[in-house]
């Protein structure tokens, strides 16, 4: 295609993306990227940068300049600011054609709004070698040649187009945007074909490669264990160790409960600064076990002076808790229009017995979260990650995930770490010999304390 039709098709596109498709949610975590494209000698082209591969965020991966907006800005003044910073952009060089449609990122937790524009005057950039390792210049019919394709599995359910470009591999974000943005400029660019009918050869595991993301520590004083050190179970096993817990060992359902809660409680109080005095708290508490812990937490963060509010999608397993919280002095309702993000959310939906994807009430309390920027804890696991299966639909992004008595198997896999955050594991008081009836190697890692952070 030339270079006057892609700029006609692609200016058009973007003046027919309605308002409201490129307006993120208004309390959301929101950030802005430039997709910049440009005349090279083998036609249309697309400017990238590789960030550096110690950063925290994204280290060594390709991705557009871009950033988060801050008060005051407009998302194309954002973008062209980013660009400024990381490659030296001149504002004036560029030609704005307006924004595409916004969409979420579950790992990091941001909206982003992609500005697209034309490099109309082009001139020399300079990365930021704080930031930037290299400036690339991608003509978009390397793009479309099969020998670049690859693809990537986001979920158990979900693939994504990425490329292999010489050295470099373009995948996650980005390249979810360049190849909607190809759908729109080159309609079958792919031939008709989906991510996964390149076959298992094309498939790619990015984080195998790029440098380990390491989320940051959010919890002080706890002790670090090597997750090497902990059994891991999966789905059957950690159900069949809270049975026997309860029948064997004579450890009540209450008891559990406040094992799994206390932790949870210490998580929130120094998310919160320290002191949960006056915080408010947000509880999102599902049917089953997680829900009865999250109520368990709520009651003792209540208790510790915090502005607690429950709000369920579905009854609560323990119904008595019902009127405990309300004595408690913790609002209680059913998840609906009326729910407030408070200072920190506690996420309580889903457990090691719930099968994924989230549907009805519990699908909409993790994309109402989507749309907050508060810290979340996930209690056992994030709602929509399974123990066996990995992410299926829509699953929460925790900043620290309490799980409970032993590891579970997808939280240890470094494709999820984005979801899971900073991961601690908790103390139930399990017994050796309910360890070992439940085929699982006894846990012993809680000697210098009742929660411990697995590196």
């Amino acid at each position: 295609m030339g270079v006057d039709a892609f700029q006609e098709r692609l200016r058009d596109a973007i003046a027919r993306v309605p308002d409201d498709a490129s307006r993120p949610p208004p309390d959301a975590r929101v950030g802005a990227v430039l997709a910049l494209f440009e005349s090279t000698d083998r036609g249309p082209g697309v400017v990238l940068t590789r960030r550096r591969r110690d950063l925290r965020s994204h280290p060594g991966q390709l991705s557009f300049p871009g950033g988060r907006v801050d008060t005051g800005e407009t998302f194309e003044q954002a973008a062209l600011r980013e660009a400024r910073e990381e490659i030296a952009l001149r504002t004036e060089s560029v030609e704005i054609f307006g924004t595409a449609p916004t969409f979420y990122i579950p790992p990091s937790r941001f909206w982003v709004v992609p500005v697209v524009g034309w490099w109309r005057d082009r001139h020399r950039l300079d990365p930021n070698p704080w930031e930037v390792d290299e400036v690339l210049h991608v003509p978009l019919v390397t793009l479309v040649q099969d020998e670049r394709l690859r693809w990537v599995s986001l979920s158990e359910r979900g693939a994504a187009w990425a490329w292999q470009l010489d050295d470099d591999l373009l995948w996650g974000a980005t390249a979810m945007l360049v190849a909607a943005l190809l759908d729109v400029v080159s309609p079958g660019w792919a031939g008709g074909r989906r991510p996964t009918d390149l076959g298992r050869d094309c498939q790619v595991r990015p984080w195998e490669h790029f440098p380990s993301w390491q989320p940051p520590l959010r919890l002080q004083g706890i002790p670090e264990v090597a997750a090497a050190a902990v059994p891991v179970v999966g789905s059957r096993q950690a159900r069949q160790v809270v049975r026997l817990l309860q029948d064997d060992a004579g450890v009540s359902f209450a008891q559990v409960l406040e094992h799994a809660a206390r932790p949870v409680t210490e998580a929130v109080r120094q998310l919160a600064g320290g002191d949960v005095s006056g915080v408010a708290v947000t509880v999102l508490a599902g049917p089953g076990g997680n829900g009865a812990a999250g109520a368990a937490a709520a009651r003792l963060l209540a208790a510790a002076g915090a502005h607690v509010a429950v709000w369920l999608t579905g009854a609560l397993r323990v119904p008595d808790q019902l009127n405990v919280l309300r004595t408690a002095g913790v609002a209680v309702a059913p998840f609906g229009e009326g729910a407030t993000a408070g200072d920190v959310v506690v996420d309580a939906l889903l457990g090691v017995g719930a099968r994924p994807p989230a549907h009805g009430a519990v699908a909409a309390a993790i994309t109402w979260l989507q749309r907050h920027d508060v810290p979340v804890v996930a209690v056992d696991l994030p709602s929509g990650l399974h123990p066996d299966a990995g992410v299926v639909g829509p699953c929460v992004s925790a900043d620290v995930t309490i799980t409970l008595g032993a590891a579970k198997a997808a939280l240890l896999d470094p494709a999820y770490r984005a979801y899971v955050g900073d991961l601690y594991l908790a103390d139930l008081g399990v017994p050796a010999d309910v360890w070992r009836r439940a085929d699982v190697e006894p846990v012993t890692v809680f000697g210098r304390g009742p929660l411990v952070r697995l590196v």
